[in-house]
């Protein structure tokens, strides 16, 4: 069997986008979960024992990580994807997305128009103090 890579990361040999993580998950699923039925059972009795329990307890917690790292893969072969990327749209997600967004632009736009009101607000103050002579020496006075 050839487990070539296409254009998108996507096996050939099925052409259903790598069946066969699927099957390699489960399978290394099932030896993770083995092994620790295993040395769950174990009953260490002496100290020596014990911390060798404790090393293989972390080589299958490390192991049972990596393998659970597979899962959103094979989640997302396995669900309705939108075809660029493997991302899943959730309509209600979508909506709820869009709406925080429109209240942050809201806001990023009430900022903005507040800050030019700002600036044209110092721009006027300049330009009278520029136009007024005994305004500019009574800022310069009493400065």
């Amino acid at each position: 069997m050839r487990y070539g890579l296409g254009m998108a990361g996507k096996s050939e040999e099925t052409g259903t986008g790598g069946r066969w993580l699927a099957s390699l998950f489960e399978r290394l699923k099932t030896a993770v979960e083995r092994a620790t039925d295993m040395i769950c059972s174990e009953e260490p009795e002496t100290l020596d024992e014990a911390e060798k329990l404790a090393r293989r307890a972390g080589v299958i917690a490390r192991a049972a990580k990596l393998v659970d790292a597979i899962r959103p893969r094979v989640e997302a072969e396995d669900s309705e994807e939108d075809g660029m990327g493997g991302r899943i749209y959730d309509p209600e997600e979508d909506e709820r997305l869009r709406r925080e967004l429109v209240v942050h632009c809201e806001r990023v736009d009430q900022i903005l128009e507040e800050k030019r009101a700002e600036a044209a607000g110092f721009q006027r103050a300049e330009t009278d103090l520029a136009g007024d002579p005994t305004a500019s020496a009574s800022v310069h006075s009493a400065g």
